[in-house]
């Protein structure tokens, strides 16, 4: 006769089982945390990062902490923190923060936030600022934090250009040490001295030349160009520095007026600071929404005629209130009026920036019949030179750096025109929803086998387990 167990002993074995079970759940929850394992199905590879920004992240050797300042109620504050979380499960190196920059006033204005949405990166001693949340700009602020070797900013000199070094407020100092901070090398270059420019050089800056740049100089330039290098020019009205015609061959126009803007007034600004709020699509303005003053301006527009080989962008306009004025006098008492037969009416475009494709026809067949696949790991537009020209230069004056978003714009610029060859481009394969189609069988069996066949399934494997259970009583 086999003796039943008695009640204890059936208690203790349930649960003994049960705190086996749940030791096992918790040997698996704490691998699962420590070794966590995500696989991503979808088509368009959505919820992963690129192979070039897990190469990046996973040679990290020191740690990146990423302050991400938004609003508790913004929805694009989850989106950012499954993308920051991506980026942490290829390394543990990263480490971000969610900070609602209303709670925390203190806190953002350490970091001088201006807008919801911007991210803060430091690292490596350094720190680098983005304001749109997506894997392109996290992962080349990232190559920033990262990169060891300063290129250079070279500010040309010997035509009463604006001083770097100049402290007073119509010198660049301040913009000199912000171009610092940007892990730059700020130096100063004579092309009448110096016949060349260096091989360091990641950007020429011609600041409000005062004497016409001299032949060997412009032809100086148009070499460093044509081996894709990066210029930007920022040009005072009635004042060119002989760079009208340079400018006409790639593209672009400035001609000889101020921009008049009635709307500085509301602003109890004069009506030579025109106030810049319209900001064309490009990788400089993206996300920007702040508002820029530029002292004493001139136009910058595209050329009737552009070359063949040159993209040219008019990145930035005045208010339709505003226009080009082309008879003005600097110290006339009395205020300009619009001319409709003479003036051009506003808005006033104050900035413009030339692509120049250096590449031959054959290599742009070649790059044509490559560029349907990929995430470019390339460092930057290969083949590609930069003129970047603003109509105006006291808006990094000392005076001015700091206004309103001067300063932004201008470093978004060196940013853009200095670190292109190390930056990367990822382009995400576009995909589009395919249906699901169901013949009038396929319809039916989906719903019978929904409906009846698994419900009797699982009913029939309780019956069976019952009738077992109790044969063996």
């Amino acid at each position: 006769m086999i003796k039943k167990p008695g009640k204890l002993a059936i208690f203790s074995s349930t649960a003994l089982g049960f705190i086996a079970f749940l030791g096992i759940l918790a040997f698996v929850a704490l691998i699962g945390q420590r070794h966590p394992l995500r696989l991503d199905l979808t088509e368009s590879k959505r919820y992963s990062i690129s192979e070039q920004s897990q190469k990046v992240v996973k040679a990290l050797n020191d740690e990146i902490n990423i302050k991400a300042f938004y609003q508790e109620a913004d929805p694009k504050r989850d989106q950012t923190r499954d993308l920051l979380e991506t980026y942490r499960y290829y390394s543990k190196k990263i480490n971000y923060q969610l900070i609602d920059p209303d709670r925390e006033p203190s806190l953002a204005n350490h970091y001088k936030i201006r807008t919801y949405g911007t991210l803060v990166l430091e690292g490596f001693g350094k720190t680098q600022t983005i304001t749109t949340a997506d894997e392109e700009s996290i992962t080349n602020a990232i190559l920033k934090l990262t990169q060891e070797k300063q290129r250079v900013v070279y500010f040309l000199t010997g035509h009463g250009d604006r001083d770097i070094s100049n402290l007073d407020k119509n010198g660049y100092s301040i913009a000199k040490a912000a171009i610092e901070k940007e892990n730059f090398q700020v130096k100063s270059l004579n092309l009448l001295v110096v016949p060349n420019i260096p091989l360091d050089a990641a950007l020429v800056v011609v600041a409000d030349p005062q004497k016409p740049l001299m032949a060997t100089e412009l032809e100086a330039l148009r070499q460093y160009l044509a081996q894709d290098g990066s210029l930007m020019l920022l040009l005072e009205p009635f004042s060119d520095g002989g760079l009208v015609d340079f400018l006409k061959s790639y593209g672009i126009t400035i001609s000889s007026d101020i921009v008049v803007d009635t709307m500085s007034r509301v602003f109890g600004a004069s009506y030579l600071i025109p106030v810049i709020t319209e900001y064309s699509f490009h990788k400089i303005t993206e996300g920007f929404n702040v508002a820029c003053f530029f002292p004493t301006a001139r136009s910058v527009d595209s050329a009737k005629e552009i070359p063949s080989s040159v993209d040219v962008t008019e990145l930035a306009s005045t208010s339709p209130y505003s226009w080009a004025e082309t008879e003005f006098k600097f110290g006339q008492p009395q205020a300009p009026k619009f001319d409709q037969t003479r003036d051009k009416k506003g808005p006033i475009n104050v900035a413009a920036i030339a692509t120049i494709s250096n590449r031959s026809s054959e290599d742009e067949e070649k790059s044509n019949e490559q560029s349907d696949r990929k995430t470019s790991d390339a460092p930057g537009p290969g083949g590609q030179a930069q003129i970047l020209v603003f109509g105006d230069s006291d808006f990094a004056s000392n005076s001015y750096f700091n206004l309103q978003g001067n300063s932004d714009f201008f470093l978004n610029s060196i940013n853009y025109l200095a670190q292109q060859e190390n930056l990367i481009t990822v382009e995400r394969p576009k995909t589009s929803g395919t249906p699901l189609t169901l013949s009038r069988f396929q319809s039916q069996l989906l719903f019978w086998v929904g409906l009846l066949l698994m419900p009797a399934v699982v009913l029939a494997s309780g019956l069976i387990v019952f009738r077992l259970r109790r044969k063996h009583r």
